[in-house]
């Protein structure tokens, strides 16, 4: 029976591998990971690869716990037990049903096509680097969340005949100021239910669409008679829910396939039309600008939490350079984590702030900057004499707001991110931890 499971899961990773292709839209940090199509400035001559630096965020996955799901079904049940369901009702109570049934016990785990982006990733980081990985040992770090160990398992095979040791280190969350700094600050928890984050949630929450959608979704699912005895938050959380369930349904194929259902008897799609989803989204990713991108301020409480992580890639970049590093430091955490530090960077598109909220998506999208899997790369060059750095962003390459680039001179990278740090009020050799708790 063992056998028999392994065999299914690496039919189901193969066919995942085999099914990628560019995920719909409207599905923000939930949008499952494309690799970029587009080419690579060449290396400048007689510069090879010697060190790389990454970061990034777990692979696809299941919901994080039950909610969506059970609230869904459990208002799906309700109107079945009245005959409140349409005929389209009765077939999303199916689908619900179904995904349920999928996510029973797996909460909180990557997928099938999870780990074959992670994978994916690897095997193309190692293509793109295979200089850099001579055997002097990788090392890995992951935060205390499952799919983050899970990730940095299936990303490793990537680097296929990787012949150095490979050390793993994960901390105690109370500890873990590099990969999870958004949980060690005070301030900044305080910031998440302060009055930017709700002054913008609120003007969205309050918003004729908000609830027009809502409507528009309960009116395809139930009957006039069972809505007529529901207050308008019902729906409104039906609706949520169920485009929760609707976004993580692209993160299952190969678990859809390993359970012997059809594709598309998983599909909540007919539920919504296309202007239903871009609210849906648009709602979500506001949550994720404010609390996690540049919201109204870019270098703001919501960014700075990032120095830890910025002052240990400068750290270990510079063992790199000096010759004392490992070939690359891998460290998987969530988009909690790459978001701010894209903005903390400067990366164009992950750092303009909007003044107000219903412009954030002019310059700042979720699926652009944190998708599943979402990864930024340090990628470090040497010829002998001189020490060049490329910056990816989700595999693209980045040119921050210095000038030149991609591929920026080590001493003059360095002292623009040593400048981002100083105006954040924090030194390479800070207590982060300490740092993090005084942080206002």
């Amino acid at each position: 029976m063992r056998k028999f499971k392994w065999i299914l899961l690496v039919a189901g990773v193969a066919w995942a591998q085999r099914s990628a292709v560019a995920p719909p839209p409207f599905l923000g940090t939930k949008t499952p990971y494309t690799a970029p199509d587009a080419g690579y400035t060449a290396v400048p001559a007689g510069y090879r690869p010697v060190f790389v630096n990454y970061v990034g965020r777990h692979g696809a996955r299941f919901l994080t716990k039950a909610g969506a799901d059970t609230g869904a079904l459990r208002v799906l049940d309700l109107a079945a037990g009245e005959r409140g369901l349409t005929p389209l009702g009765q077939r999303v109570r199916a689908v619900v049903k179904r995904l349920c049934a999928i996510e029973k016990g797996k909460y909180e785990n990557i997928t099938l096509l999870g780990a074959a982006e992670q994978k994916a990733i690897g095997q193309r980081m190692f293509s793109r680097c295979a200089g850099a990985f001579q055997g002097r040992g990788i090392d890995v770090a992951v935060t205390y969340k499952i799919r983050t160990k899970q990730s940095a398992d299936a990303f490793l095979p990537g680097l296929s005949g990787y012949r150095g040791e490979t050390h793993f280190t994960r901390l105690a969350d109370s500890q873990e100021a590099v990969l999870r700094f958004y949980d060690l600050s005070p301030a900044y928890l305080k910031y998440k239910k302060g009055p930017v984050v709700k002054k913008g949630m609120d003007s969205i929450d309050n918003d004729p669409r908000t609830a027009a959608v809502a409507a528009a979704v309960g009116a395809r699912v139930f009957t006039p008679g069972f809505l007529a005895g529901r207050t308008p938050a019902v729906a409104l959380a039906f609706s949520n829910d169920l485009y929760d369930l609707y976004s993580v349904q692209f993160s299952l194929p190969g678990e859809v396939r390993a359970g012997g259902f059809a594709a598309d008897s998983v599909d909540l799609s007919p539920v919504f039309s296309r202007e239903d989803l871009s609210w849906e989204d648009f709602q979500s990713g506001a949550a994720d600008f404010l609390e996690k991108g540049p919201g109204r301020d870019p270098l703001g409480i919501q960014v700075k939490i990032a120095a830890p992580l910025l002052a240990d890639f400068i750290q270990t970049a510079d063992a790199a350079v000096a010759g004392r590093g490992r070939d690359a430091v891998l460290r998987f955490t969530h988009a909690e984590a790459i978001s701010p530090f894209a903005s903390l960077l400067g990366i164009p598109e992950a750092s303009v702030p909007a003044a107000s909220i219903g412009h954030y998506q002019d310059h700042w999208r979720a699926e652009k900057i944190i998708p599943l899997s979402a990864n930024i790369q340090w990628i470090v060059y040497q010829n002998g004499e001189g020490t060049l750095v490329k910056i990816l962003l989700n595999e693209r390459e980045v040119r921050l707001p210095i000038g030149g680039g991609p591929y920026y001179p080590w001493k003059e990278l360095r002292a623009y991110c040593m400048g981002r740090l100083k105006l954040v009020q924090a030194g390479l050799q800070e207590d982060m931890i300490a740092w993090l708790k005084r942080l206002k």
